[in-house]
């Protein structure tokens, strides 16, 4: 087990620098080559600390389809995560592969499904120990299903079990396998709720904020605070400062296998092309012509 979760470290640590696209067929290579066989062999009571590997492994795989625009397989892994986590019989990390999968749904536009899912989750967090940040990542993933469905004060609520459970979990020892959540990652999705709900104002606060923590490694992540900032900005009508957020984060995406980081550009570049006699839009659409792009898969249906 000690091998596998290194080797899934290093595979995280690469991920965050440079997107998943990049990595995902070496993920897949490592599960069917070093982890399927030795699943197939269990037989002894170290079969449940296997299982929970595969799961967690799995899971990476999935976060890596999805970065790479590959909708359809990371639903596959995610499906195969939860399934080997329940096998396990390790709630915990079958709760945080539900987080995993209310973000999917979210970013389909599954509002209702991303709601399910992550109250599925929270169920299973309830009185497990080491789960604090997992259950302030559910109750965020449940407020930004809330808040595509315009149910504000519901998405704000979430917000704020949110908040109050992942200050609670200072010096809590988390449960094995579990994704980290910190302040940077409840602000980036604060502020998508907030600026879903039309609070553009909160909305550049907490996108700040999350550009403001996130540094070294945190590429992409800082990457997707900068997004966010742009669109408030241009929602703001604030054209000139959003293109020139924009054009910067082109020249990132250039180092980023990231079909997310790419998607959300091209919706800015929708946004901001009426305005192209603007000279800081026309560099930014200009930059983002050039900037190579991914391609996009659909999904299926959801284990839960």
């Amino acid at each position: 087990m000690v091998a596998i979760r290194a080797m899934a470290s290093a595979f995280a640590s690469a991920d965050r620098k440079v997107g998943g696209g990049l990595l995902y067929g070496q993920v897949v290579r490592y599960l069917n080559a070093e982890i399927g066989p030795r699943l197939l062999a269990v037989g002894d009571s170290a079969g449940s600390g296997l299982f929970a590997a595969a799961s967690s492994v799995t899971e990476i795989a999935g976060w890596m389809a999805h970065d790479g625009g590959k909708d359809h397989a990371a639903r596959r892994h995610f499906e195969s995560a939860f399934r080997l986590a329940s096998v396990a019989d390790h709630d915990a990390l079958a709760a945080n592969v539900c987080a995993s999968m209310s973000h999917l749904a979210g970013q389909l536009g599954e509002s209702v499904d991303a709601v399910r899912i992550a109250e599925a989750g929270l169920a299973r967090t309830a009185g497990t120990p080491g789960t604090n940040r997992l259950t302030a990542r559910l109750h965020a993933m449940r407020a930004r299903g809330l808040a595509m469905r315009g149910d504000g004060r519901e998405s704000v609520a979430a917000l704020g079990n949110a908040e109050r459970t992942l200050s609670s979990a200072d010096g809590e020892r988390a449960a094995a396998w579990i994704s980290g959540f910190d302040e940077a990652s409840l602000a980036g999705e604060v502020a998508l709720c907030l600026r879903g709900l039309g609070d553009l104002h909160g909305a550049q606060r907490h996108a700040e904020r999350v550009i403001e923590l996130r540094s070294g490694d945190r590429v992409r992540s800082r990457a997707f605070g900068k997004l966010t900032l742009a669109r408030v900005l241009a929602d703001s009508g604030r054209l000139e400062e959003a293109a020139v957020i924009a054009t910067e984060l082109c020249r990132v995406a250039r180092s980023l296998t990231s079909a997310r980081v790419r998607a959300r550009l091209d919706r800015l570049g929708d946004v901001l092309r009426p305005h192209a006699a603007v000279p800081e839009v026309a560099e930014f659409l200009t930059c983002l012509t050039a900037t190579p792009g991914t391609t996009a898969e659909e999904g299926a249906r959801w284990p839960v």
